[in-house]
C-alpha cells in the first residue's frame, strides 16, 4: 500500500526561464494505492490506466500483467480545486507498480512516468522544488520544506487543469521578471524558516496569477489574513482553492471566518477545514506486494 500527498495549491506558480513551473504545497490528505497479484478485473480510471501502461512499456513489462493484478485506488483530496488530486493518484500508482515489481523508484522516475500522462505536480519530491510541471525537469532546489498549518477555503466551483490556459501563454515579460522576484523572496524565506516572508512571496505570486485565473474575493483575504493573524495566501493557481498560512495558534479563525461571511455570502464557499503543510513524497505504508 503507497500513500502520496494532495497540496494545498502551489507555494508559488509562474514562468522562469521560460518555462512553466511551480512549487507544490503539500498536506495530509492522500490518495492510496493498493496493488496484489488477484486480478479481479477492476476498471481503474482512464488515467490510471494510460499511467499502468506507459510503466509497463517503459520497463519492457508485457501489457497482459495488468489483467493478472487488482489496483485499488482511493482518495481523500478533492477534485478539480487545484489540490493535486490526478498527480496523487498517478503519483501512488507509480510507485505502488514500481514495488509490485521490484523495483522501487526515485521520484524523478514517478515524475516522469506522471508528466507521460498530463501536466503534473511535483508532491512526489520529498524535498521543495521549482519544478516544470509540462515537460518535467528540476529548475531550482530549496531549503528545508516550511512546515505550518492552513486554513483552506474550499469555494464552489471547479477547473479543468489539464485544459486550463496558463501562464506561460498570458504572462508578458514585465510579469516574468516578477516572477523571477517571487522565487527569490520565497527561496531566502525557506532558507531562513520565515513563514511570514514565504507568505509574503505566496500571496505576491497569487495576485499576479489573477491576469491567469481570478480569485474574486483574494484582496479582502489577503486583508483578512493580515488582520487576524495569517502569514499570508497559498492558491490553486489552476484552481478554486486558497488557504491561510498560519503558525498554529497565530490565526483567529473564529475572527477570521465571521468577518469573511460579514463581505461575502456564505453560499460562495463550500468548505472551510484545517490541514498540516507536511514534506512531500511518496510513501509505502506496508508492503503487501
Amino acid at each position: 500500500m503507497v500513500r502520496a500527498p494532495g497540496s494545498c495549491g502551489e507555494w508559488i506558480q509562474g514562468v522562469y526561464q521560460n518555462r512553466p513551473c511551480l512549487v507544490s504545497c503539500p498536506i495530509d490528505l492522500y490518495a492510496t494505492v493498493t496493488i496484489t497479484d488477484e486480478g479481479t478485473g477492476r476498471r481503474i480510471p482512464p488515467k490510471a490506466r494510460q499511467l499502468a501502461e506507459h510503466f509497463l512499456w517503459r520497463y519492457g513489462l508485457s501489457e497482459r500483467t495488468l489483467r493478472s493484478v487488482d489496483i485499488a485506488l482511493s482518495s481523500q483530496i478533492p477534485r478539480g480545486k487545484g489540490m493535486a488530486s490526478s498527480t496523487a493518484d498517478l503519483a501512488a500508482l507509480a510507485a505502488a507498480l514500481g514495488y509490485f515489481f521490484d523495483m522501487p523508484l526515485e521520484p524523478e522516475e514517478i515524475a516522469k512516468l506522471c508528466i507521460a500522462v498530463e501536466p503534473s505536480d511535483n508532491i512526489m519530491y520529498p524535498d521543495s522544488n521549482l519544478f516544470d510541471f509540462v515537460d518535467g525537469g528540476v529548475l531550482k532546489q530549496f531549503d528545508h520544506p516550511a512546515l505550518a498549518s492552513v486554513l483552506i477555503l474550499d469555494f464552489k466551483g471547479a477547473v479543468d487543469t489539464v485544459g486550463f490556459k496558463g501562464q506561460r501563454e498570458i504572462y508578458t515579460p514585465e510579469d516574468c521578471r516578477s516572477f523571477r522576484t517571487i522565487v527569490r523572496m520565497f527561496q531566502r524565506g525557506m532558507a531562513q524558516q520565515n513563514l511570514q516572508m514565504i507568505g509574503n512571496a505566496t500571496t505576491r505570486s497569487a495576485m499576479l496569477n489573477q491576469k491567469v485565473l481570478a480569485k474574486p474575493h483574494l484582496p479582502l483575504l489577503i486583508d483578512l489574513s493580515s488582520r487576524y493573524g495569517g502569514a499570508g495566501l497559498v492558491i490553486g493557481h489552476s484552481g478554486t482553492v486558497v488557504g491561510i498560512l498560519h503558525t498554529p495558534g497565530e490565526l483567529d479563525q473564529e475572527g477570521f471566518i465571521n468577518a469573511l461571511f460579514q463581505q461575502i455570502p456564505r453560499e460562495a464557499v463550500d468548505h472551510i477545514f484545517n490541514q498540516h503543510i507536511i514534506s512531500g513524497g511518496v510513501e509505502l505504508l506496508c508492503n503487501e506486494f
